[in-house]
């Protein structure tokens, strides 16, 4: 596969395995695209586009948490707490 770059991305490629942490190229661009991947998963599995559908999901979820299909808060808490890690610690 031949993946075409600008100049700026080649010279952060490059930085990055000057910099040691990485031995290639291909290193960098692999770990920039599992970081992608994650994104990508981290998403919510729905999106709205307009007050009305945000409103009805947000009813659907009230009506789950009434029959307990919630998530206990102090878990909830964790997970957000581990997010917000990750995301610091990616962003230095």
């Amino acid at each position: 596969m031949n993946v075409s770059l600008t100049p700026e991305l080649e010279n952060f490629i490059n930085g990055e395995v000057k910099g040691g942490l990485y031995q290639t190229a291909s290193e960098v661009v692999r770990a920039g695209l599992r970081r992608l991947k994650e994104d990508k998963e981290r998403q919510p599995s729905f999106s709205v586009s307009t007050l009305e559908e945000l409103e009805d999901k947000l009813a659907e979820g009230v009506k789950q948490l009434e029959q307990g299909d919630g998530i206990p808060g102090d878990q909830v808490m964790a997970e957000l707490r581990k997010r917000n890690a990750n995301f610091k610690r990616a962003n230095r």
